[in-house]
């Protein structure tokens, strides 16, 4: 079934009573099932707090810090963000397009209620039950103030947005605090981990396994226009599982964040291209002193030499704009060891040191007559070699004066 035959068959017969009845009764699922209208339905799932999904317990994300998440994201709002009043959501669609074509005929929310976490899963049972899907979600929504997704900036929300408006109904959580977790994977684990897709995080850091009970997202929108023709669940109680899943390793991908940045050297982070990348974040941050520490951890650990170089660029230059010159002398000469490019701007940058700082004209000079054989390189390492004839001439002129 296409797209634009989903779209007619939303305005056409929807199930008789016998066959609505005969529908629901074969469902097989866990939890609580809550009829809406026709064959339209939420689910309650209920948790223990301390139920562990992976590493880690779903209780855990009542520890978490807005203001760690604001730093991660870049997102001052989420610093003031009320985490008692979060909602983990993820949507199943018929499709990737934006269009009026797209349905999002499965909805799962996780959400903390005293010593319980549960799942709220609204299923679409008919298109044309559309109008009242989205009143039941909506009031649910109300309760809570702020968003957690994955792609949701970009994909969830909009299109949930989208179908509201279609209907002329009022957008729930109206411009809301929103934690897309995608973004801040990307700047955590790209570096190390082949793909950032949420099932990959799974396995590589949340010690998830899913069962065969799980399906490909490919196969998701086959499976519901499956269902729309012969009304037969058993096949789309596999998506329910699926985005289940998705809710859990939500939450806990948010707790594996928070605790990284709230103890780097907790145990959590091991590789060097992970304390790389954490570095990084602390560095935007404004905070480098934790920058230089986690620089400092991934080339203990023999950090790739693609990111080695940048590495110690940055310590010298955190080192550099806090006047923390015994730390930056230390980088710039294991820049000068690893010879190449990295000498070449070690050279310049002590030069500009024992010139401006230690007023060591002699020393800044041999330094720059050693960067000048080096020969030419690329300018964004250091100064041209323009640039260098000019400072040698300077230097030149500083240390004849001198010797007066």
């Amino acid at each position: 079934m296409k797209l634009a035959d989903l779209a007619k068959y939303g305005h056409g017969p929807k199930p008789t009573v016998a066959e609505t009845a005969d529908a629901s009764s074969a469902w097989r699922l866990d939890g609580d099932i809550v009829p809406l209208t026709g064959d339209s339905f939420y689910r309650d799932l209920t948790y223990p707090a301390e139920h562990r999904h992976g590493m880690h317990r779903l209780r855990a994300i009542r520890g978490v810090s807005p203001a760690r998440f604001a730093l991660l994201c870049k997102d001052a709002e989420l610093e003031y963000a009320d985490l008692g009043q979060v909602v983990f959501l993820d949507t199943e669609t018929t499709g990737l397009g934006m269009g009026a074509g797209t349905y999002i005929f499965l909805v799962g929310a996780g959400f903390l209620e005293g010593d319980a976490y549960r799942v709220r899963q609204f299923f679409l049972g008919h298109p044309g039950d559309e109008r009242n899907f989205l009143d039941a979600l909506s009031a649910f929504l109300a309760g809570f103030g702020v968003l957690v997704t994955f792609n949701g900036k970009a994909f969830d929300w909009p299109l949930l947005e989208g179908r509201f408006l279609r209907h002329r109904r009022p957008v729930p959580l109206s411009d809301p605090p929103h934690l897309d977790l995608l973004h801040p994977a990307r700047r955590l684990w790209k570096r190390r981990v082949q793909s950032c897709a949420l099932v990959s995080l799974e396995s590589t850091l949340l010690g998830v396994q899913r069962t065969e009970e799980d399906v490909e997202g490919w196969e998701i929108p086959g499976l519901y226009f499956t269902y729309l023709r012969r009304r037969d669940p058993a096949e789309l109680e596999r998506v329910f599982y699926h985005n289940v899943q998705d809710i859990l390793s939500l939450t806990t991908l948010a707790v594996r964040m928070d605790r990284v940045l709230a103890d780097p050297f907790g145990g959590l982070t091991r590789d060097a291209l992970d304390f790389y990348s954490l570095a990084r974040v602390f560095e935007r941050a404004g905070d480098p002193q934790s920058a230089v520490l986690c620089y400092e951890e991934a080339l203990h650990q023999g950090l790739d030499p693609e990111y080695r170089h940048d590495a110690l660029v940055r310590v010298s230059t955190l080192h550099k704009r806090r006047r923390w010159w015994d730390g930056a002398l230390a980088a710039w000469e294991r820049l000068l060891d690893d010879g190449g490019a990295s000498a070449y701007y070690a050279l310049i940058e002590m030069a500009k040191f024992y010139e401006h700082v230690e007023r060591d004209y002699a020393r800044a000079l041999d330094l720059v007559r050693d960067a000048l054989i080096m020969g030419e390189l690329p300018s964004a390492l250091g100064d041209a070699p323009g640039d260098l004839e000019h400072r040698l001439a300077r230097l030149t002129r500083r240390v004849t004066l001198n010797r007066r």
